[in-house]
C-alpha cells in the first residue's frame, strides 16, 4: 500500500459511516492559511474535475470564521490544514463543528491543537528534509490532501481512476528521485543567476498553480524576503504581461496535461519579449511516465519540491537561510 494510505482509508471509512447517518455528503470545504491553504489546491482541483455531485471550495481560515457559508451543515466535511496550530485554522475547525459539520485535521503533529479541534486527524511529514527524500515526496501536506481527495472520491462516488492514482503515487517516487538528482547543477546555476533579483513573477496553471502560489508567498516572500507576484498562466495576458521585459525575473512551471497549452503560450511570449526567465517543465522531468489520465493531477506534487530545491539553493548563495523570519512567530500580529 502507498505510504500514508492506510490511515487515510481508515479515516474516510469512518466518514462514510458518519455521513450515511446524516443523509450523505454534499459539501467539502478546505480551510487553512498561506502555504497550508495552497497545499489543498491540487486536491480541490481533482475533486472539481472528477467529482460528479460534491460542492468543493477553499477558504482562508479567518474568512471562514467571520463569514461562514450558510451551506455549512451536517452534510458538510471541513478539512483544516496547519502544520502546528495556526490560531485561525483551529478556530475555523471549531466553527465548523458548531455548525454541525464533520471535520478532519491535517497536521504535522498528532497532538497539535489542530488535531484536537477536529473529529479526525491525519499527520503529514513536514521536516525540512522532506524534499530531499524521494520516498516522502507525496507524504507532505499536498500529497496527504491529495490522498484524502482520491479516497473520498472512491468511497462516495466509486472513483474509476483510483488504482491508477495509487500507481501514480508509487511511480512519482522514482520520477522525483531522478529529477532531484539530475537538477542539482541546474539549481546551483539558478541560484547564481537570480541571487540579486528583488522582484519575481511566478507562473503556472492546472494543479501547478499551487506551486506558483507557494513559491510567491512562502518560499520567496516569507523565506527569502523578496517581492514576488504569483500569476496564473491563463491570466498573464490580462494585465501582468505588461510588466515583462528583459530584466524581470520570471519563473514558469510548465504542466503535463490539459492546461499545458496555457503555459506554452506564456513561454512563447517570454522567448520573444523576456530574457531573464527560467522554465521548469514537468514533462522534461519525467511526469509523462505516469498514466496520462492522472498525470496532470501530480504536477504540483513533483514541481513543489523541485522549486524548494531551486529556491533553497538561492538562499544558500544569498546567505539568507530559509528559516529566517523578520516578524513571523516573533510578535503578536
Amino acid at each position: 500500500m502507498v505510504n500514508g494510505m492506510e490511515k487515510v482509508t481508515e479515516v474516510v471509512s469512518h466518514l462514510r459511516q458518519d455521513f450515511e447517518q446524516r443523509g450523505g455528503l454534499r459539501h467539502i470545504v478546505f480551510v487553512a492559511c498561506g502555504g497550508s491553504l495552497s497545499s489543498s489546491y491540487p486536491a480541490r482541483y481533482l475533486l472539481d474535475s472528477e467529482g460528479r455531485s460534491l460542492r468543493v471550495v477553499g477558504y482562508n481560515s479567518g474568512e471562514f470564521v467571520h463569514a461562514t457559508p450558510k451551506f455549512v451543515s451536517e452534510n458538510t466535511l471541513v478539512v483544516g490544514t496547519s502544520t502546528k496550530a495556526t490560531a485561525e485554522t483551529v478556530e475555523a475547525l471549531e466553527t465548523a463543528r458548531k455548525h454541525g459539520a464533520l471535520t478532519v485535521a491535517l497536521t504535522g503533529d498528532p497532538d497539535s491543537k489542530t488535531a484536537q479541534a477536529a473529529h479526525y486527524a491525519l499527520t503529514y511529514f513536514h521536516g525540512d528534509e522532506w524534499y530531499q527524500n524521494p520516498t516522502l515526496v507525496h507524504c507532505n501536506s499536498q500529497g496527504t490532501t491529495m490522498k484524502l481527495a482520491v479516497r473520498l472520491l472512491k468511497e462516495f462516488e466509486g472513483f474509476p481512476l483510483y488504482d491508477r492514482f495509487m500507481d501514480g503515487f508509487s511511480k512519482l517516487e522514482d520520477v522525483y528521485a531522478k529529477a532531484y538528482r539530475e537538477l542539482k547543477p541546474a539549481a546551483a546555476q539558478f541560484a547564481m543567476r537570480y541571487r540579486n533579483d528583488t522582484i519575481f513573477n511566478v507562473l503556472a496553471s492546472g494543479t501547478a498553480w499551487e506551486v506558483a502560489y507557494s513559491d510567491a508567498f512562502c518560499f520567496l516572500q516569507e523565506m527569502q524576503t523578496v517581492h514576488c507576484v504569483p500569476c496564473h498562466s491563463g491570466e498573464y495576458f490580462h494585465g501582468a504581461f505588461e510588466t515583462t521585459d528583459e530584466n524581470l525575473a520570471v519563473l514558469l512551471f510548465k504542466s503535463v496535461g490539459r492546461t499545458r497549452p496555457l503555459d506554452e503560450r506564456v513561454e512563447r511570449f517570454l522567448t520573444r519579449f523576456g530574457g531573464h526567465h527560467y522554465i521548469v517543465d514537468a514533462m522534461e522531468l519525467g511526469l509523462g511516465a505516469l498514466d496520462e489520465e492522472v498525470a496532470e493531477y501530480f504536477n504540483a506534487l513533483l514541481l513543489h519540491p523541485i522549486s524548494k530545491q531551486f529556491i533553497s539553493a538561492m538562499g544558500d548563495v544569498r546567505m539568507h537561510p530559509m528559516t529566517y523570519r523578520r516578524y513571523m512567530w516573533k510578535f503578536d500580529y
